[in-house]
Parts: C-alpha cells; sequence; structure tokens
C-alpha cells in the first residue's frame, strides 16, 4: 500500500507566494495609470523580490509516496529502489543511477507528516541492510 508524504502547507506558502506576486502586479498596474512614481518603484521592486523568493526558495511542491520497495515521485517517471538511496539530508534525497548521484528535493515541511519518520527509517535499513 502506497504512503504519501504531505505537503499541504508547502503548497499553501507557495500559493500564498504566487498571489504576492499577482498583489504587486496589480499594485504596479494601478501605480502607472494613476502615474504615482514612488507606487512604480514600489510596485516593481514587491513584484521583482516577490518572484525572485518564490522562484528560487520556493520550488512547486513535489508530490511523494512510498511503499515497501519503491519510492514514487511525481517529477521523476520511474520509481527509485530505495536501495539506491544514499540518504536523506536536508530534505533532499540522494540517489545513485548509473554510476551518477542525483539530487531531488522533498517536499518542504515533510517533517510534520507522521510517514517522513517511516521513510527515513526504512532508508536507513535499506542503506546499511
Amino acid at each position: 500500500m502506497k504512503k504519501r508524504i504531505d505537503s499541504t502547507f508547502y503548497f499553501l506558502q507557495y500559493l500564498v507566494w504566487r498571489i504576492g506576486i499577482i498583489y504587486g502586479i496589480i499594485v504596479l498596474v494601478y501605480s502607472i495609470i494613476t502615474k504615482d512614481s514612488g507606487g512604480i518603484i514600489a510596485g516593481f521592486l514587491a513584484v521583482f523580490f516577490t518572484a525572485y523568493i518564490s522562484i528560487k526558495k520556493l520550488p512547486k511542491p513535489t508530490d511523494l509516496t512510498f511503499d515497501e520497495n519503491f519510492l514514487y515521485l511525481d517529477k521523476v517517471s520511474f520509481p527509485i529502489e530505495f536501495e539506491k538511496i544514499k540518504a536523506v539530508e536536508n530534505g533532499v534525497i540522494l540517489y545513485k543511477v548509473d554510476g551518477e548521484i542525483i539530487n531531488i528535493t522533498m517536499p518542504r515541511y515533510c517533517f510534520l507528516d507522521k510517514n517522513y519518520k517511516e521513510l527515513k527509517q526504512i532508508i536507513e535499513e535499506k542503506a546499511t541492510g
């Protein structure tokens, strides 16, 4: 049976940042229409910094499910065997494919999910066993 690592809190944070970008664009357009130079600068800076932070620091959440043998990610078309996973560090899964180590970002705040501890335990058992 597949178990899911929940990323609802992270998705809400992602959504709020996207709404912030839209709000900044609305302020920018309104300031351009009213010809308010201070508002134009503030709107531009708000859009720029909100977009920068949301793109660099908050990538779109990844759906993550697992069972006894495999880890399933929505970004990766094939399931990942637990034997190929080297470690889970700071929200990043390190796994080896064809001699190359690949990093995959896990959903943020996954440590709040009860299934995260079970996933980490399975990975540690498979790595040492």
